[in-house]
């Protein structure tokens, strides 16, 4: 049978559209869609499905797997886009904001190299921490997905053996699964709960059972569409340049009652996995639930969506050619690897830019990762898809003036982009801005804790009966974790002698063991001032260990978290709640709404505020100042 017969699935770029929204929502509003990291599995089953599809129709049209255009095809469909997003992302980066250079030489050789996700595992780097984020590592999955275009060849071959040898359609179908449930045990097994699971989620091992499930559903279309051979049937026509008109065959199945009821049912469970998997993006959560099944139900759902979207007649198919949707679909790979760099210099310089409160860095990201999509598609990714690789920067064979205009557009961003790349990762920072600066503000901090004797936890007198007036520093013990640690010299300058003890990616639990020292020891003061929920999530339980610690004669004072991650919001409102519920002797401090209406103070991460600004400072004095002129 002719591949010319094929038709285009209806219905896949819509797909890919909502897969796209998911993903790039949990990069840059992760609170807004916390598991909006379900949209990769979409995208694993989507691809698997599709490259499943191309290799299965070669081999029962031609007998081969016709690597020879196979391997320029895919190389053609990834590379380009990568060839002009590397060096242009360095070159902006040496220019504007030299943090996201930091270990950028690996990270190029390993995105090139098609194992970045298998150097991101290596080297310790989190998908989940986004606090010093790599400005490449959302392409692990780029790795993954050229992995697995290296071994699906021999797959599908193996199972088309298969079904010559045993004239079966079924058991074929055997591998894939076979290899998706071992994927899918992998990842259940080598996940420990409480760690971070970015082995689970970047391994190839551990995260292709959506690529193996494609394969089996691209299994069962190819097979179909073998013992069901389409007749043509003329439909309509169209109008030819001479006015005459042109009848269009349209190639129709030979449809069974079998088929028939298929064609009925599959829409209705295609919607209702779309819900599913909507829910799942807005209620998932990074936890045991993900990594031990939940992305592997991600995937099956995937597939319940993909076969009632695309099977004849579908009334899904309405739903998914919704041209906006189905327009994010058909650019979604530039998309994905444009979105999440620009995001990252967004963070760093729209507050700069634009120093008032609101969603700048998102509408620059939008503004610019639209711009880069559209020229990364006219410029290399459709010249390289429709002609070649080489035609993007030389074109030949009969090029129009309009190529020749647009080779030299690319080869001048080339050049200009690899110098700068080129110095870019000769003059790559070792550390961050931020890391530097916390590192001196922890040096800056032991020199005056070991100065006043702090570090040595003297016993002080046991607090008297509180009386609530303006605290002095010698009255203060600050707990926190790298946000205080940031804010560390304006605590000492507001609040002189304040007993300060924090660090880097510290959490609730941490605190609380380093209270029971404190009090243990007799060396805690009046005031405890808690700064914990940037970096874990927080409940009343760990908040009830600290204040039982206390007693009626202290006063906590807990600081609220800024930043975009899924567990800030519900912390932040935990704390809120406690704080309301035991308003006699604790104080809630709204650190988020004091930073979100200066975003200039922050650092490139978004997160930590800068050297030398106060405000984390002031704002602890006036929330207490306040809450003490509110009679208490």
């Amino acid at each position: 049978m002719s591949s010319a017969v094929h038709s285009r699935y209806v219905g896949l770029n819509g797909i890919k559209g909502l897969a796209i929204i998911a993903i790039v929502l949990y990069h840059t509003q992760q609170q807004l869609l916390p598991g909006g990291f379900y949209g990769v599995d979409v995208f694993f089953t989507v691809s698997g499905f599709l490259i499943g599809v191309s290799l299965l129709r070669s081999l029962f049209d031609t007998g081969s797997l016709n690597l020879e255009r196979y391997i320029p095809k895919r190389a053609a469909r990834l590379y380009p886009a990568l060839f002009l997003l590397v060096p242009m992302i360095v070159t902006i980066g040496w220019l504007l904001d030299r943090d996201i250079l930091v270990g950028i030489r690996n990270q190029l050789i390993t995105v090139l190299l098609g194992c970045y996700n298998w150097y991101a595992i290596a080297s310790g780097q989190s998908y989940f921490d986004q606090m010093q984020p790599q400005v490449f590592r959302h392409l692990w999955f780029i790795g993954v997905l050229m992995q697995f275009y290296v071994i699906v060849p021999l797959i599908v071959w193996i199972m088309w053996l298969i079904q010559r040898a045993r004239a079966s359609m079924l058991l074929p179908l055997m591998l894939p699964l076979l290899l998706a449930a071992a994927s899918g045990g992998a990842m259940w097994l080598l996940y420990q709960p409480g760690n971070d699971p970015t082995r689970v989620y970047f391994g190839t091992d551990t995260h292709s059972f959506g690529l193996m499930l494609g394969i089996a559903l691209a299994w069962l279309m190819v097979m179909y569409e073998q013992r069901h051979p389409r007749i043509p049937q003329t439909i309509h026509t169209v109008p030819s340049p001479d006015g005459s008109v042109i009848p269009i065959a349209v190639p129709q199945m030979v449809q069974s009652l079998r088929v028939s009821i298929y064609r009925a049912v599959a829409p209705v469970f295609a919607f209702l996995s779309l819900i599913a998997l909507v829910a799942l993006t807005i209620a998932g959560k990074q936890d045991d639930f993900a990594f031990r099944g939940g992305t592997l139900i991600a995937s099956a759902l995937a597939i319940l969506l993909i076969a009632g979207t695309i099977c004849q007649d579908s009334w899904m198919q309405d739903l998914m050619v919704f041209r906006p949707l189905a327009g994010l679909g058909k650019y979604s790979y530039g998309i994905y690897v444009w979105h999440w760099p620009l995001w990252i210099i967004s963070l760093a310089l729209a507050p700069q830019l634009i120093p008032v409160p609101g969603p700048w860095p998102l509408v620059m990201t939008a503004i610019l990762t639209a711009a880069a999509t559209t020229m990364s598609w006219l410029l290399v990714e459709k010249p390289a898809g429709t002609r070649s690789a080489l035609f993007v920067v030389l074109p030949i064979h009969n090029p129009t003036v309009g190529h020749i205009i647009r080779a030299v557009i690319v080869d001048v961003l080339l050049v200009a982009s690899v110098f700068g790349c080129v110095h870019g990762v000769m003059n790559a920072p070792t550390k961050t801005a931020m890391q530097l600066q916390l590192e001196s503000q922890a040096r800056q901090l032991e020199k005056e804790q070991q100065r006043t004797g702090d570090l040595l936890r003297g016993t002080v007198p046991q607090p008297p009966k509180p009386k609530y007036t303006m605290p002095t520093g010698d009255e203060i013990t600050a707990v926190g974790d790298s946000v205080m640690l940031a804010s560390s010299q304006g605590l000492s300058n507001v609040f002189p002698n304040i007993q300060i003890d924090a660090a880097v990616s510290r959490s609730m639990i941490a605190g609380a063991s380093i209270i029971r020292t404190d009090v243990a020891s007799g060396s805690l003061r009046k005031w405890v001032l808690v700064g914990l929920g940037t970096n874990t999530a927080a409940n009343s339980a760990q908040l009830d260990d600290i204040y039982n610690q206390l007693g009626p004669d202290r006063v906590m004072v807990l600081v609220n978290a800024h930043g975009d991650r899924s567990w800030i919001g519900p912390t932040n409102q935990v704390l809120a709640d406690y704080a309301a519920q035991h308003s006699g002797n604790v104080i809630l401090v709204d650190w988020d709404a004091a930073v979100s209406a200066n975003p200039q103070v922050l650092g490139s991460d978004g997160i930590h505020p800068s050297a030398g600004s106060d405000l984390y400072a002031q704002t602890v004095k006036k929330t207490i100042a306040d809450w003490i002129a509110g009679k208490h």
